[in-house]
């Protein structure tokens, strides 16, 4: 969990409003103060606000791709109504812009900054309104001290689209910043390509010193350590600081030029500007064209895993010891997950985690264990995950698909590695014909498809699980369903919660929050669940009203942020049922129902 410190205060202009800006700091234990202080701070009961606009009809998305070692779709197949999702975009498949050397820019060739990012409208971006309004400071400022990645997928999927959307620059910061600061937050939710395109949209003599230090950690998170050579003289000129003289001699070793970088590592050595570890992995880098690998890399006593140990030791071919991963945070592991360097079969489990997060898709997973299969030996394939989940998609008989299936959602312990086994096997869930016979499992299958946005071929099951039972698959077509499929009434929500019971008390909470959010309960129906489950989604604070506002001049970007300062805790079981509420009714109101309703049924599911 975390909690926060007041740093500063900046205005944020949304029409005539102001807006407070609050900074976090530190982590804490309560599951209600998760907001920066002065968040929560209480406000005068506000005018009655205007009706909320209506939203937008969901437009189903394309037919999902077949999958490698797995059948096609079939052509009524389709995916979650996310105008576009990018949940199963390959992000990695759109092209790089080279940084090109600053005497090849002629003023002709050089790239506009006027509005940056790869996503349109078209391609899942939120538009260029997204951020409209807002003070950059303020944008800025909430970007650099959000806690990433955080506990949701479906929240994390959402921010992505949001930070790479193709959006002009916001008044009170500079264009370089304002790229510089949205690739740093890419860079902690784990997603490097992301961060990669929009740091490779800056021409080299346009970097500032803040674009300077976000491109080097993201040519060393891609492992590119060629990458930041184009910038090495700029840089140096702003900063003389240890890793960009290392960089320089590294550049220089790459280009064939072992005198000079051998001379700059001497330097660096005899003026002690940094540690013998580092300096070390300096010395493989440099001699990466040649007898690299005989430098040894002894890990002992290395307390902590960075950028620069990550992207030199993976681009010489140095094994990370998994106790030195242990020290970073879960976004290393997507980044782990897309290093070619590592081998496959290392990267499988950080794939898994990848896909928890948000930066891999049921596509991408699939598609890392279908390429582990050639890899195997023929005698190790009977029984391996990859075996399982090939029976999981194309076995004949649906009865072992789904025994298949369960073998996959227990294989791992803890709710990570149950939620990552309902990611690999969405697209096989969605294959199921609903049955009676099949009831047992409607839970577990509704849930993969719902992790994916698969909601059309998840309400396919309402008339199997709308039988007055009040269970976990009623909960996730309560909330996950386009449109009201199964009865949805206090009394149902009621029911839900007595056979949840005390372990489920929780989860129950945050089904009514998200019922409610979403405008599935009538008034008073909101006002007994409020009551009952102690919600108190009345209580108005600034981050509440803040997301209101946004929500209301569907403003996306915005509503994606601050929706994500709202649910900074270690899992779900940290996020009160208020601050999901709020979320999910912010997102209805900006005219993005789908989103409200996959983090909805993401709650049901890990909650």
């Amino acid at each position: 969990m975390k909690f926060w410190k007041t740093k500063s205060l900046i205005a944020l202009g949304v029409g005539v409003s102001a807006y407070a800006l609050i900074v976090p700091a530190f982590g804490q234990d309560a599951p209600e103060s998760l907001l920066p202080e002065g968040f929560n701070d209480p406000v005068a009961p506000a005018p009655a606000p205007p009706p909320p606009p209506p939203a937008a009809s969901p437009t189903p998305s394309a037919p999902a791709n077949g999958t490698p070692s797995a059948p096609a779709a079939p052509s009524t197949d389709r995916e979650a109504a996310l105008d576009g999702d990018i949940d199963e975009f390959d992000i990695g498949s759109m092209e790089f812009e080279d940084i090109p050397p600053e005497y090849e820019l002629p003023p002709q060739a050089r790239r506009s900054l006027a509005q940056v990012g790869p996503l349109t409208p078209d391609n899942g971006g939120y538009g260029e309104e997204a951020f409209a309004g807002a003070d950059g400071r303020y944008i800025s400022r909430l970007m650099r001290e959000l806690d990433a990645p955080g506990p949701s997928r479906w929240m994390h999927i959402s921010l992505r689209r949001a930070v790479l959307s193709q959006v002009p620059t916001p008044n009170g910061v500079a264009a370089p910043d304002w790229i510089a600061e949205r690739a740093w937050l890419l860079l902690r939710m784990g997603e490097v390509d992301g961060a990669r395109m929009l740091v490779q949209r800056v021409d080299s003599d346009r970097h500032t010193p803040k674009l300077y230090a976000v491109a080097m950690q993201t040519s060393l998170a891609t492992v590119d350590i060629s990458g930041f050579c184009p910038l090495v003289t700029g840089a140096r000129r702003n900063a003389e600081s240890p890793a960009w003289i290392m960089a320089d001699a590294i550049c220089a070793g790459l280009g064939g030029e072992s005198a000079r970088a051998t001379a700059q590592m001497s330097s660096i050595r005899n003026a002690d500007l940094t540690n013998g570890f580092d300096v070390r992995l300096g010395d493989r880098a440099v001699n990466a064209g040649g007898s690299s690998r005989a430098i040894p890399i002894d890990w002992t006593g290395v307390e902590q895993l960075n950028a620069w140990r990550f992207g030199i030791a993976n681009a010489t071919g140095a094994d990370i010891p998994e106790t030195v991963y242990a020290t970073a945070g879960r976004q290393v592991a997507a980044w782990r997950a897309r290093t070619p360097t590592i081998d496959l079969a290392d990267r499988i489990a950080p794939a898994r985690t990848a896909a928890v997060l948000g930066v891999l898709s049921n596509q991408a997973l699939v598609s890392m264990y279908s390429a582990l299969l050639a890899e195997l030996d023929p005698a190790a394939i009977p029984g391996s995950t990859t075996d399982i989940l090939r029976t999981a998609y194309v076995e004949p008989s649906e009865g072992e698909r789904i025994a298949a299936m369960r073998t996959l959602w227990t294989e791992q312990s803890g709710g990570d590695g149950r939620y990552a086994g309902l990611i690999l096997t969405a697209r096989a869930a969605a294959r199921i014909q609903p049955a009676e016979d099949h009831i047992d499992a409607a839970r577990e299958l509704i849930s993969a498809m719902m992790s994916v946005g698969l909601d059309l071929q998840a309400v396919r099951w309402a008339p199997m699980v709308d039988d007055g039972d009040s269970n976990d698959a009623w909960a996730l077509l309560a909330v996950g369903a386009p449109q009201p499929v199964v009865d949805i009434s206090f009394g149902r929500l009621e029911d839900y919660a007595s056979e949840a019971g005390s372990a489920g008390r929780h989860r129950s909470r945050l089904l009514a929050a998200a019922l409610a959010g979403l405008g599935r309960l009538d008034a008073d129906e909101i006002s007994d669940a409020d009551s009952a489950f102690g919600l108190r989604i009345d209580e108005e604070d600034i981050w509440s009203r803040q997301l209101e506002r946004v929500a209301r001049g569907r403003r996306v970007g915005l509503v994606a942020l601050i929706s994500a300062i709202g649910m900074q805790a270690d899992s779900w079981s940290g996020i009160p049922p208020r601050h999901l509420y709020h979320i999910v009714r912010a997102y209805r109101l900006a005219g993005r129902e789908a989103e409200a309703r996959m983090i909805a049924a993401e709650a049901v599911t890990r909650a």
